[in-house]
């Protein structure tokens, strides 16, 4: 029996420190830990009125993942298997097999391909990038890029495939000595940078050294990398404004944020940046946590959630924690296991089919993956609280239910919700994974609503204090119009009045003045371009 991403009860931090000392006592404490009786059978998701359930694809096995292309494909990866799949059609049909990811280590429930992103300057760059554990010795995490080839374009059949002869890492020696905690997300940020979370490796003092590569979330450079198979040094993914950029160690000026046990998921706001990661509690608590600058430390392990944890770490003294957004007690999940999957922050696409109503803009949903709570939370102040309760919703604070194995989420070009259900069941019966989507409003499509011919590309770089660069590629000629607008719809300045383009690609640029050759002032602005009938945006931050 797999069971995922599980938390070990430890009886003190003082046992744990031995423990942590003699890994065959530790590899005896895990066995011990698993459970012997079968996992019941999972129930039928509950949501509130005017809301569906709907399948996208099924027969996965653990499906553990997913990204989408621009222009609205899904990529999904499986924990095991290390294929990357996609789906290019009706619900129901065949994945297509886009390669498998070579060398992962699956020796323990939470190693194997755990992450995937896909790069913002797909298909100029067209590139892959997966989380994945790999065998030693010693055995480490690694952060990978992979090229693909074929209809990058999505222009005719979609289909494309990576060859695993082009690996190239950017990060390959990051410490997996125990089997579990090795985080596993990559995203992209709003600034073109990725992000990627390591867990503390079953060692919780390593969290708040930054030097370690555990314990923390980094911040990479992608834009230099050159074509081809190879491995980065350092000074290459580095990023710049990063916080431990002037250290003298190469680990801690790849560190974006800190102080996390297993931040398994993560999920980045398209509106600010923002990260909102879930980091997997010890005994207590399970915790939302809310980044919004580089440089934070989230405390563990000398807090655990909103609480204090009874450890202390030789030569280190407690510095400023940040204390989490939103936190839930792990013995109200009622099993005895829990583990946190954010789901991020509403953000309707423009132009969705579907959004979801206009109350939701800016709220967050998370879910435990065991017990498959599933709640919506919604900004006071500096803080998260329960949003009002919907007709239709679950009994207590819980939007929803029915939503364990769930282990990522997505939203989707339409504006639906997208999910990954590993299996039927905590029993991980082979070939019951699927993805599914939560749909407001009526279903007007039996297909997946992917645009092909337009590739929009994030702008670029973001924040920004000067000019925007803003690219996209057409695959067939189209009547275009560029402009961009403040929060309130006012036209702020027309760029490109509606106009012919030929297929290609393009880069126009803002430079931040408006119409009236006023420099605009910071804050966030909306980027449209309208290609014949459809509308595309970005989201731009600007800074003085």
């Amino acid at each position: 029996m797999r069971m995922l991403f599980e938390h070990r009860s430890i009886p003190s931090p003082r046992a744990l420190t031995s423990l942590l000392r003699r890994h065959a006592a530790v590899m005896l404490l895990l066995a011990l830990a698993l459970p012997g009786a079968a996992s019941p059978a999972r129930s039928a998701t509950q949501l509130p009125t005017g809301f569906s359930d709907l399948l996208v694809a099924d027969a996965l096995s653990q499906p553990v993942g997913m990204a989408f292309l621009p222009g609205g494909r899904l990529l999904v990866i499986e924990q095991v298997t290390g294929r990357i799949r996609m789906v290019n059609g009706a619900p129901g049909s065949p994945l297509v097999l886009v390669g498998v990811v070579p060398g992962i280590n699956t020796d323990g429930d939470e190693r194997g391909l755990l992450g995937i992103a896909v790069d913002p300057r797909w298909p100029t760059f067209p590139y892959l990038y997966v989380h994945s554990t790999r065998g030693g010795p010693p055995a480490r995490a690694t952060v990978s890029r992979f090229t693909a080839s074929g209809d990058v374009l999505g222009s005719g059949s979609g289909v494309f495939t990576i060859d695993s002869a082009s690996r190239y890492d950017l990060i390959n020696d990051a410490p997996d000595a125990a089997p579990n905690h090795n985080g596993g997300t990559v995203r992209f940020g709003i600034d073109g940078m990725l992000y990627a979370s390591f867990g503390e490796d079953a060692t919780p003092c390593a969290a708040q050294d930054t030097t370690s590569l555990r314990g923390v979330i980094v911040r990479l450079d992608v834009t230099r990398l050159p074509a081809g198979p190879g491995s980065a040094p350092r000074a290459l993914v580095a990023a710049a404004g990063n916080p431990f950029a002037a250290s003298p160690d190469s680990n801690a000026r790849l560190v974006w944020e800190y102080g996390l046990r297993n931040p398994f998921r993560f999920q980045v706001d398209p509106a600010d940046g923002e990260l909102w990661i879930g980091d997997v509690g010890q005994n207590t608590w399970e915790e939302l946590d809310q980044a919004g600058t580089g440089g934070l430390d989230f405390g563990w392990p000398f807090r655990e959630g909103p609480s204090d944890y009874p450890m202390t770490c030789p030569g280190i003294v407690r510095p400023p924690l940040k204390e989490p957004a939103f936190a839930y007690d792990r013995a109200e999940v009622g099993n005895g296991r829990a583990v946190i999957i954010p789901a991020g922050r509403y953000r309707a696409p423009l132009g969705a089919r579907r959004p979801f109503p206009v109350g939701y803009e800016g709220d967050i949903l998370t879910s435990d993956f065991y017990s498959g709570h599933l709640w919506r939370l919604t900004p006071s102040g500096v803080s998260l609280v329960f949003a009002s309760p919907v007709p239709g919703q679950p009994p207590g604070d819980h939007w929803g239910e029915g939503f364990d194995t769930v282990s990522d989420y997505a939203i989707g070009p339409d504006g639906d919700w997208y999910y990954c259900r590993m299996a039927s069941d905590l029993n991980f019966n082979a070939g019951s994974g699927q993805i599914r989507r939560i749909v407001a409003g009526v279903v007007i499509d039996t297909l997946p609503p992917f645009r092909l011919g337009v590739i929009v590309r994030p702008a670029y770089p973001m924040p920004s204090r000067a000019s925007v660069s803003l690219e996209f590629t057409l695959s067939s000629a189209a009547t275009v119009s560029i402009a961009i607008h403040d929060l309130n719809g006012r036209l702020v300045r027309q760029l490109q009045p509606a106009a012919p383009y030929d297929a290609g690609n393009y880069a126009p640029s803002w430079d931040g003045f408006d119409e009236h050759s006023h420099r605009a002032p910071s804050g966030l602005y909306i980027g449209r371009l309208v290609v014949a009938s459809e509308t595309y945006e970005w989201r731009i931050i600007l800074t003085r």
